[in-house]
């Protein structure tokens, strides 16, 4: 029987430790819906839609998204009693519903160590002494945290980005590629759940071949 020889064995394990990492570090292309938990996307699909149709001008005007948990204004005292009763009934009952959904934390564990490709926009945190960004958060829709209030914890991800970048405008979408990891990071521009690390920019586009990398 021939033996293989001792260099050619190592040549052969090195090439299969190479072909793994290559594996392991190209990034899976995901949405932002991927990031939720299935309750929690169950539980945002069941918000109740508002019929602006039916609404007079006065009541346009008035109309406004609720704040947190506190009841609409303009309810009755018995209607505000009904929805406290139902809302502490759901806790005792340990029982979520789309309000809880829209401040959850909660993530997907699969996403640990996991890198990945996400299309989003950039909320400036800090900003170095040549005003580049060094810290933001990715959303998912522009003008989050900042024109509108912030998504969900769980559809925020926190980047700390040391080497920086000029922001032209914020309105640009990016892709942000890099590794996730299950953290929570607090600003006063919002809750992130997610960070990502090694992180590459590149300004979005329709198509793939037109990606060019956002270097300055």
């Amino acid at each position: 029987m021939q033996r293989t020889p001792p260099l050619m064995l190592l040549l052969l394990l090195c090439s299969m430790i190479a072909t793994s990492a290559l594996a392991n570090s190209q990034a899976t292309t995901v949405e932002w819906i991927d990031l939720l938990p299935e309750e929690d996307l169950r539980l945002l699909e069941s918000i109740p839609p508002v019929d602006h149709e039916a609404l007079s001008d006065d009541e346009l005007a008035q109309d406004t998204a609720p704040s947190g948990l506190k009841p609409a204004q303009n309810s009755s005292a018995f209607e505000d009693e009904v929805a406290n009763a139902v809302g502490v009934a759901r806790q005792q009952a340990g029982e979520r519903s789309w309000r809880d959904a829209l401040v959850s934390t909660r993530v997907r564990s699969e996403f640990n160590n996991k890198r990945i490709r996400l299309a989003g926009y950039i909320v400036p945190i800090e900003y170095d002494q040549q005003q580049r960004v060094i810290e933001f958060f990715l959303v998912p829709y522009f003008g989050a945290c900042i024109h509108v209030p912030p998504p969900p914890p769980n559809q925020i991800i926190y980047v700390k980005y040391p080497k920086g970048f000029h922001l032209q405008e914020l309105f640009i979408p990016f892709w942000a590629e890099g590794t996730v990891v299950l953290e929570t990071q607090e600003n006063e521009l919002g809750l992130s759940s997610y960070s990502m690390r090694d992180v590459a920019l590149t300004e979005y586009q329709e198509t793939a071949t037109e990606e060019s990398e956002y270097l300055n």
